[in-house]
């Protein structure tokens, strides 16, 4: 028998789930075993690639991080193990800009594996018990809990934190595009930032330690909380045992970030050929569409149209399939990860002592400057040397 492929996970049902069907169905076909490895969601968002890179075939990421992954080694670009004819098919058939934000400088590094992005979430019927409708603007949140205290809850880990910035910021038309500010419009960054003090105000304190994952299972124990503004989705929450949440579209002038997750192929791998093999039949329609079919909340049209796949998740699909199709894609460039990080350190830092939001603005420019600045320096001295 082959050595198992070495698949790694990022520790939810969401994503080990489908993977365990995939790899039934995979040794079945082609008598290739596959070893899924899991590390906790945190890990996921902030661990570097070249970590992983030595124990692993294929990794499951978050796309910021494969700009950074590629210059390291710690990737291989997939478009290199593969015909071009099947990276178009796998393209062609991701929602929206799932495929793309996969792709850096042209080059195809991993392939969209699972969709996410930021939508609202309700519990339908303790709105109903309340003879209170789903929320649609910001003053309807705010008024929501002030009729019904602890109904309105929000992940506050920085991560989220900052997440929430860059939804907010995208639907103003001031999302991070890269260039020489973090905030292409000022004024309206600083309006986003207000609201979202003006959200974080009204929630518990325990919020700021919640991840979505930690805020969902607080609200197991907390029939209370019955609307979240934003948040990840997760098509398993739909169903009554996870808590019955239904999800829609985020509050009327709220872009919505990316998530979700791709199939990359690690350096250290010592079958590559057969990695990329695998992560292509994954992402393709039948893949994906055993994903759907098994819990997974896939980046292919070809379970996002399956009714049945809807049938399965709530609707979940069919609620959310617009905002996932237009989703913010956050900048694929190597000083990003570092900026994300710090930046939702420093955000959820001064959110907290209640600072001004211009000052809050002020502390996340200097962040990305120092940075984006860095990185571009580096790059500098890197051309120079070479010409010399």
């Amino acid at each position: 028998m082959r050595d198992a492929l070495r698949v790694v996970a990022w520790d939810d049902p969401r994503c080990v789930q489908p993977l365990q069907a995939a790899a039934k169905v995979w040794q079945e076909r082609t008598g290739e075993p596959i070893a899924i490895a899991r590390r906790p969601l945190t890990a996921f968002n902030d661990q570097p690639l070249i970590e992983l890179a030595p124990i692993s075939d294929v990794m499951i990421v978050d796309y910021p991080h494969i700009a950074l992954a590629l210059e390291e080694g710690a990737i291989v670009p997939i478009e290199d193990l593969l015909d071009a004819a099947d990276l178009s098919a796998v393209a062609a058939r991701a929602i929206g800009p799932a495929q793309e934000s996969f792709v850096v400088d042209g080059v195809t590094a991993g392939l969209a594996s699972d969709a996410a992005c930021h939508v609202s979430a309700y519990r339908r019927h303790a709105l109903e018990d309340w003879s209170e409708p789903v929320p649609e603007t910001w003053d309807d949140i705010f008024g929501l809990q002030e009729r019904h205290p602890g109904a309105v809850a929000l992940a506050l880990y920085p991560t989220d934190a900052i997440s929430y910035v860059l939804s907010l910021t995208a639907g103003a038309g001031a999302g991070p595009d890269g260039g020489e500010l973090l905030f292409p419009d000022h004024s309206a960054a600083l309006h986003c930032l207000e609201r979202l003090r003006r959200l974080v105000a009204i929630v518990d304190e325990d919020c700021w330690s919640f991840t979505p994952q930690a805020l969902f299972a607080a609200a197991a124990e907390r029939p209370e909380i019955a609307y979240i503004p934003l948040t990840f989705g997760y098509s398993q929450k739909s169903k009554p045992s996870e808590g019955g949440w239904s999800f829609g579209t985020p509050p009327a002038g709220s872009g919505s970030l990316l998530g979700g997750a791709g199939m990359t192929i690690s350096a250290g791998s010592t079958s590559p050929d057969r990695a990329a093999r695998f992560a292509c039949w994954y992402c393709g329609d039948e893949g994906q569409r055993l994903a759907g079919g098994n819990g997974g909340q896939p980046a292919g049209l070809a379970a996002w149209d399956d009714a049945e796949t809807d049938s399965l998740s709530g609707g979940f699909f069919s609620a959310t399939r617009n905002t996932q199709a237009n989703a913010y894609v956050r900048p694929r460039a190597t000083w990003w990860p570092a900026v994300q990080a710090e930046a939702g350190e420093a955000l959820a830092k001064r959110l907290r002592e209640g600072l001004a939001s211009d000052d809050i603005i002020d502390a996340l420019e200097a962040i990305y400057r120092r940075h984006r600045g860095a990185s571009y320096k580096a790059m500098k001295d890197g051309a120079m040397g070479l010409a010399l």
